[in-house]
């Protein structure tokens, strides 16, 4: 069972997709050379708001159970709201990948997903965190494609739902998370994690 970060209250946090690229310049002409090794993860860096007494001391023994980069937890992305589609969405067929994800379940004739919306497919350590990148509009059979990043690095089995409600991101802390206590028994944490692939 992956442990869950226990969502205290978050003062900020910065979300990056990572693409595994390279860019080599000419010396003589200054021309570019990209090389796309088509590797996609999400980082985050996060500082936790200051907590107090005994949530101080519980969120340090979560951060501190996960033993540094050896641990993973799954994250649902606070800053992440929004208003999805009506209806219960699955994955429509085995056998997909790339960065688009044929879907059924939706509300006929009615939008999806939008742009800049987040799902997640997957439970435990299989768990994926994708956002949607252009609006999706189910058909009249509650049918839609979504165009989404980073790219399915597995096929999502047949009839996978697909959370919208909360979804999650499986991550690895890059570091050991230092414990600061301050005054009044007042606890302040901040960490950089990566997704856990």
């Amino acid at each position: 069972m992956i442990p869950e970060l226990p969502l205290t209250l978050i003062a900020s946090l910065e979300r990056r997709l990572i693409t595994a690229t390279s860019i080599a310049i000419s010396p003589f002409t200054g021309s570019a050379q990209l090389q796309d090794w088509g590797g996609e993860w999400w980082e985050y860096q996060i500082e936790m708001a200051q907590t107090r007494g005994r949530d101080g001391r519980r969120l340090a023994a979560f951060f501190a159970e996960l033993g540094g980069p050896r641990g993973r937890f799954l994250f649902r992305d606070p800053s992440i709201a929004q208003s999805p589609g009506a209806g219960e969405p699955v994955v429509d067929g085995a056998g997909q990948s790339g960065n688009t994800l044929a879907t059924r379940g939706w509300v006929p004739n009615a939008p999806a997903l939008l742009a800049g919306d987040f799902l997640s497919l997957g439970s435990d350590s299989a768990t994926r965190l994708h956002q949607v990148t252009t609006d999706a509009t189910a058909d009249a059979t509650g049918r839609a494609t979504l165009a989404l990043v980073p790219k399915l690095r597995a096929s999502p089995a047949d009839a996978a739902p697909l959370e919208i409600a909360a979804p999650a991101a499986l991550l690895r802390l890059t570091a050991a998370v230092a414990t600061r206590i301050g005054r009044v028994e007042s606890y302040r944490f901040s960490f950089t994690a990566r997704e856990a692939l």
